[in-house]
């Protein structure tokens, strides 16, 4: 189980590296897939801020750092999308369908964070 709780935090962090270089270099890849529209070059900017750039940058450091508190951090960040994903469900009727693909990435990756809390 040690194995578990060394290699699932740093298999999360690639995983946010891999999203942040997909939002960095291509950010309409992951807007699109959430129906979100980039209407203007300013648009495109923050979609690369926040798709890309805190996604590269805290997956780089947890790698870099590989401790328990960032992987903590990280695990309660993405514990807290998927918490505001089931918000919206309520507050802005998003169907479960619909909301069904990013509560799974996020459940995974804040399974993959708090790994170590549970094994």
């Amino acid at each position: 189980m040690d194995i578990l709780a060394e290699w699932l935090p740093r298999i999360g962090a690639g995983i946010t590296i891999l999203l942040g270089l997909i939002g960095f270099f291509k950010p309409r890849a992951i807007t699109a897939s959430q129906q979100i529209e980039l209407g203007s070059a300013m648009a495109v900017s923050e979609a690369r801020v926040v798709f890309g750039g805190l996604h590269l940058g805290s997956g780089i450091m947890a790698l870099a750092l590989q401790e328990p508190l960032i992987y903590m951090t990280l695990g309660v960040a993405w514990a807290f999308g998927l918490l505001a994903r089931f918000y919206s469900m309520v507050a802005d009727k998003t169907s479960l369908k619909q909301s069904a693909p990013g509560i799974v990435v996020d459940a995974v990756m804040a399974f993959l964070f708090l790994s170590g809390m549970i094994f």
